[in-house]
């Protein structure tokens, strides 16, 4: 094979090398990064900071509906499918999520690499995967965890959500403003609605559907509405927060810079 040939090759199997890098970060929630001390999933969102624009909330939402729902979703379809009352269905939900899910502190559930993790959010799915309805098996998780599984659950049962961010706390919220129990009515501004969002909390085992806890009654907290089951915004998957593609193609650069370097040197005069 004449040197011109190897160069050919070796430059096809670095293109190669570089593509598959890319490939592996394609499927949500499939590999995590560690980058400027927080845990980044393959989305790009950051696993342990709710805020900006990689913050967990909402983002995290998106990672379940839409292309990308699995067995969370799938449970809130079963549910519409079992229970044709919406006010009935939307209290089979809540009690169905707080049989199957206990609340437990991040630092004392989640470790990374060895490293227990003083904030962690897992999406829908890791939350319902981690449940066995067979062996009894409950999922652990805190406030975002339970709301993040509530919120994909009730969008597959055909309801509109939003997500609720609070001093220290993440809830959700609900449309359902027939619903005849709540001891609050929330108006969502710029919606195009009245008030009939209510409140859905999943860290209590006895808390009922559409009790607003007191110390968010007086408001000043942030709903996100991530839309209807029809209705969903499609989530696109980032480019790895790791430089690790740039590395590989600094070395694949110096690697044929030597190689033609060699070449040069064995050419005859």
């Amino acid at each position: 094979m004449t040197h011109a040939r190897y160069l050919v090759l070796l430059l096809l199997l670095s293109s190669l090398a570089v593509a598959e890098v890319k490939i592996v970060s394609g499927f949500p929630a499939s590999s995590f990064t560690f980058e400027y001390g927080d845990w980044y999933d393959n989305w790009g969102i950051d696993r342990n900071y709710y805020g900006g624009p990689h913050g967990f909330l909402p983002n995290l939402a998106y990672e379940t509906i839409g292309d990308n729902k699995e067995l969370a979703y799938r449970i809130g379809e079963w549910f519409q499918e079992n229970y044709p009352d919406k006010t009935e269905r939307a209290i089979a939900i809540l009690k169905y999520v707080q049989k199957w899910t206990e609340y437990g502190y991040d630092s004392d559930n989640v470790i990374r690499d060895g490293i227990p993790q003083d904030e962690w959010a897992w999406n829908a799915d890791e939350m319902a995967h981690a449940f066995n309805e067979t062996t009894g098996v409950k999922a652990i998780g805190d406030c975002e965890d339970l709301a993040f599984l509530c919120c994909t659950i009730y969008m597959g049962a055909g309801f509109e959500t939003a997500m609720v961010d609070a001093t220290d706390h993440v809830a959700l919220l609900i449309w359902l403003p027939e619903f005849p129990n709540a001891n609050d009515y929330w108006d969502i501004p710029h919606d195009g609605r009245d008030a009939g969002w209510i409140w859905v909390e999943a860290t209590g085992s006895s808390n009922p559907l559409g009790w607003t806890p007191p110390d968010f009654e007086d408001g000043g907290w942030t709903a996100y509405p991530i839309g209807s089951s029809q209705i969903v915004p499609e989530p696109q998957p980032s480019e790895p927060t790791s430089d690790f593609t740039d590395v590989i193609g600094i070395v694949v650069v110096i690697v044929l810079w030597i190689m033609l370097s060699l070449l040069r040197q064995r050419r005859p005069y």
